[in-house]
């Protein structure tokens, strides 16, 4: 986090705010930690009228600097006018049983004017850091200002760190619920620092909303262990397609042409994120990993195979990679793809539900595999060349 609050917020705090839909909760993890990025929540607004009074009033404090007192004083009275106050008794959705829940206290607006404001500068601070690291290309953890302090935290200090190094895929502070830890861009680590990531120590925690079970590293608390700034780029991709699928099909067509030409789209295809395939499971390159950008269109025929309605197919870093370490194809290659969907030779699905594609571009046969995953979305899985004459599955 930057080391001094900015008297105007940076544009793209206020945008990483503004971009988050609103959206009541009965719980704080009903939503995947992922999703909180991407929505603007609050525990026990479900079935009440106020998640639009505690947005307007949350973004008036990141806008406006606003102190916590002042933010309470606004804010309290249409709350109470409205119900959300005190304990009160509520039914759980998912149960339907009725218990006597907090709504709002002092204490909770405390925490929501807290994790908010931290997050969208968190989340604007590693904009800015992803703009100047040619310069400042790494990243020191620095001690919190708050008065109580993580004994966990404080032995990160100090940690000197590419600003691609994976750690801060779940180390980026804020690292839980009021931590202050903040980080400082730096050109080359200090004498004393540390250069070694620390071991991430992951354990085991179940979502009582949900019943899913993840792994989340020592000393970070659960719904936390996720860089907000890192998940937004990660998740630009996805929304991206969404809006390629409402084009008609040439202004698509021609839209994806162009965004092969983004330096995101070389980003992802030559892995310049850092994904490691050998370890695709842990939790900070799994973050890594889900960075997506199109590539692709998919005719209607095949899409009608499918029976989706998408048309955009996008690549993962982590497929990306999986298919850089294989096949070694070139960010200039995957531009050859539209081709090999519009003039394809053969063309089935496999018994995994995939569609695989073959055809020969200059010559050279070539094959493709797409999924189409529960979400919707349509994602390249692997694209090889192929000899003539192999079995299929090679």
């Amino acid at each position: 986090m930057a080391d001094e609050l900015f008297k105007t917020p940076p544009k793209e705090v206020v945008d990483y705010f503004d971009r988050r839909a609103s959206r009541p909760s009965a719980r704080w993890d009903e939503l995947a930690p992922r999703e909180h990025a991407l929505a603007f929540t609050a525990a026990r607004t479900a079935g009440f009228d106020v998640i639009d009074d505690l947005r307007a009033a949350t973004r008036a404090a990141v806008v406006d600097r606003i102190p916590f007192e002042e933010f309470r004083r606004q804010l309290e009275p249409s709350l109470r006018a409205k119900g959300w106050w005190g304990r009160q008794e509520v039914v759980e959705p998912r149960t339907g049983e009725v218990g006597r829940v907090m709504l709002g206290s002092p204490g909770r607006l405390q925490l929501i004017y807290d994790a908010n404001i931290r997050s969208a500068e968190a989340a604007g601070d590693w904009i800015r850091i992803q703009r100047v690291k040619d310069v400042l290309p790494y990243l020191e953890y620095m001690t919190s200002t708050a008065e109580r302090k993580r004994p966990l935290h404080l032995t990160w200090v100090g940690t000197t760190l590419p600003v691609d190094d994976s750690w801060w895929a779940t180390h980026y502070p804020p690292n839980g619920w009021r931590c202050q830890c903040r980080v400082r861009s730096r050109a080359a680590p200090r004498e004393d620092a540390s250069t070694r990531r620390p071991p991430l120590d992951l354990r085991t925690v179940v979502n009582k909303a949900t019943g899913e079970k993840r792994q989340v590293p020592a000393g970070i608390d659960p719904g936390w262990e996720h860089n907000p700034g890192m998940v937004r780029e990660q998740m630009t991709g996805k929304r991206l397609a969404e809006r390629l699928d409402r084009m008609s099909t040439p202004a698509r067509a021609e839209a994806v042409k162009r965004l092969r030409k983004d330096p995101v789209h070389d980003f992802v295809v030559r892995n310049e994120a850092g994904f490691d395939p050998a370890r695709p499971r842990d939790p900070d390159q799994q973050d890594l990993g889900r960075l997506r950008w199109p590539v692709a269109t998919l005719p209607d025929r095949m899409a009608a195979q499918l029976g989706t309605d998408s048309r955009t197919v996008s690549l993962t870093v982590a497929d990306a990679a999986k298919i850089a370490t294989k096949h070694g194809l070139t960010p200039a290659q995957f531009g050859e793809l539209d081709a090999l969907l519009e003039t394809p030779e053969r063309v089935e699905i496999g018994d995994n539900g995939k569609l695989m594609v073959e055809g020969r571009i200059a010559g050279k046969l070539r094959r493709a595999i797409i999924k189409l995953t529960t979400l919707g979305e349509l994602l390249l899985n692997s694209y090889h060349f192929r000899q003539d004459g192999r079995k299929r599955g090679d």
